[in-house]
């Protein structure tokens, strides 16, 4: 089969989607990515064809100086207004034009498309193709999204396609919607319905990513502080980290990602690394030190899911939570 995926350079949100891409390339089947010219290194590094946008904003996550959102130094507020305006809601419409034309140029059976991308799950709905939302971090319907409604819909009015009531009626017009995370990751207090489309599958570590070798370093605690791979101003927050670790009977790795480049005196006990593959630290680590970063948050709680600690996992409620029922997502003709 021949597979497309949709996504944006939003930090971390690119390796889980190239773990499922590998996964379907392994089984013979034809996957190419859709993206933001910043990630063309990533993808095609991991084998797959690539091809970036031509409508759609081009999104670098680890420019600050030509981000458009800046979400570090404005207030929450700012910040998610300027994500909608430039991200989620606002180029709609180009996203969804770069996704038909590219269907158009390229025959395609199916695609996974970024959850961030409404536009483009609207085009993947008019093109009737087999769709898979990715979600990359803990799910929720936010009411806030709904200020992006007008926007939507004024996208998916020009591709030929009904009003909807709510953004999130977009998600559900979709085959699946995968979630990246556990389920007891999610934000719910009190046991919420689920929509009937949405299967929690956990968090996806790339093929190849290896296993822990074995130590041969001392047996002080190995701590880890990874905080993001775009662009937070942390470089601040990272020196202290740094000088505290420095300070305790431990041995600190601290990774910086590709956004920051940190002039630091090092202690002794402390090491820097723009990247490291997590399967061959996470294992040994005692304490992760991190944001919100889906990967670098869900990689330790995937390793604690193994064997006997499988269904231990923490929940926010006794039970899971039930799946609303609802009809078979809507086919719209693609003429």
């Amino acid at each position: 089969m021949r597979y497309l995926f949709v996504t944006v350079d939003g930090g971390g949100n690119l390796y889980p989607e190239l773990a499922l891409a590998g996964r379907l390339a392994g089984r013979g089947h034809d996957v190419r990515f859709l993206g933001n010219r910043s990630q063309r290194m990533a993808i095609e590094r991991a084998g797959h064809g690539f091809v970036p946008y031509q409508s759609a904003p081009d999104i670098d996550a680890t420019a600050s100086e030509t981000s458009r959102f800046k979400d570090w130094a404005t207030d929450p507020g700012t910040a998610f207004a300027a994500l909608c305006d430039h991200l989620w809601f606002g180029p709609a419409s180009l996203f969804a034009a770069d996704v038909t034309a590219e269907l158009d140029r390229h025959p395609t059976d199916a695609l996974a498309i970024d959850y961030f991308l409404y536009g483009a799950l609207a085009a993947a709905e008019k093109a009737a193709k087999p769709t898979a939302v990715l979600w990359h971090t803990t799910f929720g319907e936010w009411e806030v999204l709904n200020q992006g409604l007008p926007a939507l819909n004024a996208a998916r009015a020009r591709i030929s396609l009904p009003p909807l009531t709510t953004v999130f009626e977009q998600y559900r017009r979709m085959d699946r919607v995968l979630v990246l995370t556990p389920e007891s990751f999610d934000f719910a207090i009190t046991a919420q319905l689920l929509p009937a489309n949405v299967r929690h599958v956990g968090p996806q570590i790339p093929p190849g990513s290896g296993s822990a070798p074995a130590s041969t370093e001392p047996r002080q605690p190995l701590v880890v502080a990874s905080l993001s791979t775009t662009y937070q101003a942390q470089q601040d927050i990272l020196r202290r980290i740094i000088a505290a670790l420095g300070t305790l009977p431990v041995r600190g790795l601290v990774t910086t990602g590709p956004a920051v480049r940190l002039a630091a005196d090092l202690p002794g006990n402390v090491q820097l690394s723009a990247w490291t593959p997590h399967a061959q630290i996470m294992p040994r680590a005692a304490l992760v030190i991190t944001r919100r970063a889906p990967r670098t948050r869900t990689r330790p709680f995937r390793r604690r899911q193994h064997g006997r600690h499988r269904r231990r996992g923490p929940r926010r409620s006794g039970r899971s939570r039930p799946r609303a029922q609802r009809p078979p997502p809507r086919r719209e003709p693609a003429g």
